[in-house]
């Protein structure tokens, strides 16, 4: 997503419905990648809160792969934000040169 993001914000012949089209698509994969986070991190304060007094290998590990697995939904998260408000920006300039106003655009059903 975050490819198809920075792709269409650099393209000089993106049309405005292609660039809302991924706005949508990039908003709802920021959306889910939150999710993913929050699940994420339900999991790890849950297998913190019993982890045993001597701590195991086994669960050093597996606390260090949700940890990890939260810093790289961080990371996808402010990256994708980043490029979504490039592009957002995009959308406004093109509806400003169509001369379309913001409350004008429809919504996407799926």
């Amino acid at each position: 997503m975050l490819a198809d993001v920075r792709r269409l914000s650099a393209a000089t012949d993106a049309t405005l419905a292609d660039v809302e089209e991924v706005l949508t698509d990039g908003y709802a994969c920021v959306l889910g990648t939150e999710d993913e986070r929050r699940r994420l991190r339900g999991r790890l304060q849950e297998r913190a809160a019993k982890v045993s007094p001597a701590g195991s290998r086994a669960e050093a590990v597996e606390i260090k792969k949700l940890a990890q697995g939260i810093a790289r939904a961080d990371s996808e998260i402010e990256d994708l934000r980043a490029a979504l408000s490039v592009l957002a920006a995009k959308a406004s300039s093109l509806r400003a040169a169509a001369g379309t106003p913001i409350q004008a655009m429809p919504l996407r059903t799926a």
